[in-house]
């Protein structure tokens, strides 16, 4: 049968159906040209789904940009440049993740296409990634990348082999020196020349320049003598400098290594020079005393092995203060309160808040030491040690620690590090604060029967936002940097007067009307501080290697000492 249809013409299809053969190879035609139609032929196939074809990722690509732009140029929040900064990662992140998904598993591309573009964007990204050295984050959490090729910062100084110690000199502190943090009041009020503001006719005069350890510790400068804490290697290194030439004149190690991913390595304290000694702190609780003509070890002890508490995420980072005899430290407790009184003789335990001693009772570890540094002053006629710990603000009893008031001030950061500012009545002070808290005035009073009380008179969480910079007074007005940004406001009302200028997250001191400013990215400025307008007088790059310059500068006598974790420099601004 199957013979005859072959002679009549005639060929059985897959059905088993006869059919005309002609028809048949035109049949069997059609389905291999079918099968082997070209890739743009495939893709102007009208059957196919115009989603998966190119809606898709217009559609991402579209949100992407308006989502980019919203959060970049519309989108207001109060927790500052680095929420933004991460929303835009996440978006960004995610789009990206969105995008990929769908060339991999929803596009008309074929297999051969997506794996061979898979994989040159994987190799690309392995190879930019094996091409970094190091990487940092600023206070925005702004990525800033070190590579491989880029040239290595220079070794810090050592001692030259039978260098002489200097002949003994008497110690007096003057007026226009910077013995501890910010100033003998560690106000950021500095004595001095007034500083010539003609630096674009008339550059400023590089005095020296020398590499340093890391770390963001700024100097104390006390005669002829710069000291400062720096990380070298494995060990903690207490530092003294000529400020003359930037030559080293002594230096004492011990071994610490404190290293904190987003805050990166070394210590954070700066040392204080009183009665002829030079007092540190060192990021792992090391706490020192040396002699500042020579360097010579006084006494050392670890406060945080010693009394057995936690360190803070990002290690201790307040500076000694030095009253009388008495070494005041912070070495934290669980709700605060965590002051420390030692001897200057020896190092011995003088007194203790209530706060050390209540990490075996708490049921929650984590240390409220904080980031500011104890500072004494008078309030309400009352002398007391003044700290803004991680818990809030408290004024203690200088000869025993006895906490006198607290105000709670706590963010979800757990990070207060600007010094308060106690206004002229001696009753009301000033706080600030990042990470959605702002600032305040508080008004401290001490009753006829010696009970202290604490009232709020002001809090905004817009304003005055200082997140790793303290601010300063001046002539009835606070000049600080809110998140960033240049501010002046009314202290007493809290109100706004300007907000210009970007300078990050960088440090402010005053000497006569004049804001002496280092900015994060290595930038020095003069701006005027005047209520009425911002004005900015002059600005010249010091660090020019700099992402993240979190070190204070030191001010002495017209003399501006700038550092960061990689270099120290000096700069004539008479």
């Amino acid at each position: 049968m199957e013979c005859c249809l072959k002679v009549a013409g005639y060929y059985k299809n897959k059905l088993g159906h006869p059919v005309r053969l002609e028809h048949y190879r035109k049949s069997i035609i059609h389905m291999n040209d079918k099968d082997n139609k070209p890739e743009h032929a495939k893709e102007s196939d009208p059957k196919r789904n115009w989603l998966r074809s190119w809606g898709i990722p217009v559609i991402l690509l579209i949100s992407l940009a308006g989502s980019f732009y919203w959060v970049r140029y519309v989108y207001e929040t109060i927790a500052g440049q680095n929420w933004v900064n991460m929303l835009t990662v996440i978006i960004v992140g995610s789009q990206v993740i969105l995008l990929e998904l769908w060339f991999c598993f929803l596009s008309y591309f074929t297999r051969k296409t997506v794996w061979t573009t898979m994989l040159v964007l994987l190799l690309c990204g392995a190879g930019w990634v094996a091409s970094i050295r190091d990487f940092n984050f600023d206070g925005d959490m702004n990525l800033y990348v070190s590579y491989r090729w880029d040239p290595l910062p220079k070794s810090p100084q050592e001692l030259a082999a039978g260098q002489q110690e200097e002949e003994a000199a008497e110690f007096v502190i003057l007026p226009t020196d910077l013995p501890a943090y910010r100033g003998i009041r560690r106000d950021g009020i500095v004595e001095g020349p007034v500083l010539r503001t003609d630096w674009q006719q008339n550059p400023l005069v590089e005095l020296w320049r020398t590499p340093v350890g890391a770390g963001y510790a700024s100097m104390s400068v006390v005669g002829n003598s710069l000291a400062t804490i720096e990380q070298r290697d494995q060990n903690e290194a207490i530092t003294c400098y000529d400020i003359r030439s930037g030559k080293l004149r002594w230096i004492h190690q011990y071994p610490a290594r404190f290293f904190e991913a987003m805050g990166g390595l070394g210590p954070r304290t700066t040392p204080t020079i009183s009665q002829g000694f030079v007092v540190s702190m060192g990021a792992a609780g090391d706490v020192t005393c040396l002699d500042l003509q020579t360097g010579k070890l006084i006494w050392a002890r670890n406060v945080l092995t010693d009394l057995k508490i936690p360190n803070v995420v990002w290690g201790m980072s307040s500076s000694p203060l030095v009253y009388e005899n008495t070494v005041c430290i912070n070495p934290g407790g669980p709700k605060g309160n965590g002051l420390m009184g030692l001897s200057l003789k020896d190092g011995s335990t003088l007194w203790k808040c209530a706060g050390v001693e209540q990490f075996d009772e708490a049921d929650n570890k984590e240390n409220f030491c904080g980031y500011s540094s104890p500072m004494f002053r008078e309030i309400d006629g009352v002398k007391q040690i003044v700290i803004f710990d991680g818990h809030g603000l408290s004024g203690h009893n200088p000869t025993n620690g006895k906490q006198l008031w607290r105000h709670k001030y706590i963010n979800g950061a757990r990070v207060n590090c600007a010094q308060p500012i106690v206004l002229e009545n001696q009753k009301d002070v000033f706080i600030s604060s990042s990470y959605s808290m702002g600032s305040a005035l508080l008004n401290i009073e001490q009753s006829k029967q010696g009970n202290w009380k604490v009232s709020k008179i002001w809090h905004d969480v817009k304003i005055m936002r200082t997140k790793f910079s303290s601010p300063v007074y001046y002539q009835g007005y606070v000049y600080g940097l809110d998140e960033g940004i240049l501010m002046c406001i009314d202290p007493k009302t809290g109100k706004k007067q300007w907000k210009k200028g970007r300078y990050g997250h960088g440090q402010v001191l005053l000497t006569h009307d004049q804001l002496l400013i280092i900015a994060e990215d290595g930038d020095l400025a003069i701006v005027k501080a005047n209520p009425a307008k911002f004005q900015e007088l002059a600005r010249q790059k010091v660090l020019p290697n700099a992402s993240r310059v979190w070190n204070p500068h030191a001010l002495v006598d017209g003399i501006v000492y700038v550092r960061d974790h990689m270099e120290m420099a000096a700069f004539n601004l008479r």
